[in-house]
């Protein structure tokens, strides 16, 4: 019995002895079984195995295996980015312009007239009311009337008589006339047709519907390469090649009549709007008569008609 108790003796002595040495030689770390990937990642304590479980659905091309000793195993799992659709289209800008196209167009200025025409009818404005106008980086104002403010294409002015109308009464207006713009567009830009379109026949359509026989003398008017012309069957929507704005310095400036006779009305309103834009149209077809007469010398924005074959 004495022989069995020392020879167990012995034994346990021994394994606490390899205990303390494997500890002394870092023996358990070189022994655990560690995983490392993206998500999880378990550490070996001093006295024991770790073991992370692989699963099974890691194939082996996956899993970089080395073994040092042949008892460490490490399990490394790459990160993989989510795959991105081929050739990628980029979202289209909400410009807030609708339906541009060689049909329709960017109102600007255009759409002031027959809105204020429209305005005056419904009694949102006086036809002879002054408006008065804060001029931007002085610390004065002035007034004129809404005819004023159209023939000077005053942005300042067209602002106010926006802000007079309304941005509900202005959406209702177009609106009711088959033009839908988005809720949440100025009031102001509205007046001064900036960051929509307008079909070109639509627009024309509100000046024949709109714009009396009085406004007459504000016309052609011209406005980003294109011209509004009043002929006897109506307003129409041309090219205006060669055109300006006028401006002041344009009173100074002297220039000769052109010959118009036997034109057709468009062409003879293209010549003249190089000149000025006061212009009156009496009839249709080819012009007949003309006022001042061909190669009479004129200075500034002078006061043009022309006749038509049919006068009205």
């Amino acid at each position: 019995m004495n022989k069995k108790a020392n020879r167990r003796a012995f034994f346990i002595c021994l394994l606490v002895g390899m205990m303390y040495v494997s500890v002394a030689v870092g023996l358990p770390g070189k022994m655990s079984l560690v995983r490392v990937s993206g998500e999880r990642q378990m550490e070996a304590t001093s006295m024991g195995v770790s073991m992370a479980k692989v699963g099974t659905e890691v194939s082996s091309p996956g899993v970089s295996a080395s073994v040092p000793g042949n008892l460490r195993i490490i399990d490394e799992v790459s990160k993989e980015t989510p795959p991105q659709a081929s050739n990628p289209q980029p979202a289209p800008a909400d410009t807030g312009v609708t339906g541009q196209s060689d049909k329709s167009m960017e109102p600007g200025l255009f759409m002031a007239i027959p809105m204020v025409c429209y305005a005056i009818r419904k009694g949102f404005i006086e036809r002879d009311g002054l408006i008065f106008i804060q001029k931007e980086g002085y610390n004065k104002g002035g007034c004129k009337k809404p005819i004023d403010i159209l023939r000077d294409r005053d942005e300042q002015g067209l602002k106010a008589l926006a802000r007079i109308v309304g941005r509900k009464q202005s959406l209702d207006f177009l609106k009711k006339e088959g033009i839908i713009l988005k809720q949440d567009i100025d009031n102001e830009n509205i007046m001064l047709g900036v960051g929509y379109a307008v079909e070109k026949e639509k627009l024309v359509a509100l000046y024949n519907k709109y714009v009396p026989e009085e406004y007459g003398t504000l016309f052609p008017f011209v406005a980003r390469s294109m011209a509004m012309v009043k002929a006897g069957k109506g307003f129409d929507l041309t090219q205006a090649r060669g055109t300006r704005v006028p401006s002041p310095a344009a009173e100074e400036q002297e220039w000769m009549m052109p010959n118009l006779l036997n034109l057709p009305m468009r062409v003879a309103i293209e010549k003249l709007t190089v000149h000025t834009s006061r212009i009156k149209v009496r009839g249709s077809g080819n012009v007949t008569e003309q006022y001042p007469q061909a190669f009479e010398r004129t200075r500034g924005e002078t006061e043009c008609v022309i006749y038509g074959r049919s006068v009205k």
